[in-house]
């Protein structure tokens, strides 16, 4: 019988980043030394080959399905917009100690934001749909009368969880997801077995889902 998997914000967006060729511009941009570049896909190189992974799958026939929640596209925009600011502030030399300043925030230039925007687009068209991967909206309390009993058990008994990861494996619950891939360490040690057990959906990082997959 085939699965049902719902992806993170976390895992799309670094295959957006890496194969999208946002992380490339970037650092061509704010001429970064090329071992950046590097660093980074060896460091996220299970994300990406997940997502790689899926679209060869699907494109070869696979019949399990592939769901990633209108929340976290959006949620994918910040990500992008975050990866961003880290560049700039690295660059200009800010200490790590003052990123979170909001005063210390560097804006992005215009032009910049155009082509990331164009290139995030670029990267749906790569993976979205036909080619393997669906958007599916966020359920709702008007959906499934189980929706707030969900919601609140993952925000009040999972210590992890925050708004977003509660709506996100909410959505994922009751859309009868087998598998929930995310690279949030703490939300799985967390919150794995009270899945499994109350909801029957594992959390997986990429690691475990490629050897699924496989």
């Amino acid at each position: 019988m085939p699965s049902i998997w719902f992806i993170d914000t976390n895992v799309l967006a670094h295959w957006v980043l890496g194969r999208g060729t946002i992380l490339s511009f970037l650092c061509e941009k704010f001429k970064l030394h090329e071992d950046f570049f590097h660093v980074y896909m060896e460091r996220y190189k299970t994300a990406i080959e997940f997502i790689d992974t899926v679209l060869k799958q699907k494109s070869a026939g696979l019949e399990d399905e592939f769901y990633v929640s209108s929340l976290a596209t959006n949620e994918l925009f910040s990500a992008i917009r975050d990866e961003t600011r880290s560049i700039l502030f690295f660059k200009q030399g800010i200490p790590l100690s003052r990123w979170r300043d909001a005063r210390n925030v560097p804006d992005i230039p215009e032009k910049c934001i155009e082509t990331l925007y164009q290139r995030t687009l670029q990267s749906f068209d790569a993976i979205f749909e036909h080619q393997g991967i669906v958007i599916i909206p966020e359920m709702s309390p008007w959906d499934n009368d189980n929706y707030w009993s969900i919601y609140a058990s993952i925000l009040f008994l999972i210590r992890q969880s925050r708004t977003q990861d509660a709506t996100l494996l909410t959505t994922a619950i009751l859309n009868r997801a087998d598998y929930f891939v995310t690279l949030d360490t703490p939300l799985i040690s967390s919150s794995k077995a009270m899945m499994h057990e109350n909801y029957d959906m594992h959390l997986v990082n990429p690691t475990e889902a490629l050897q699924l997959l496989r």
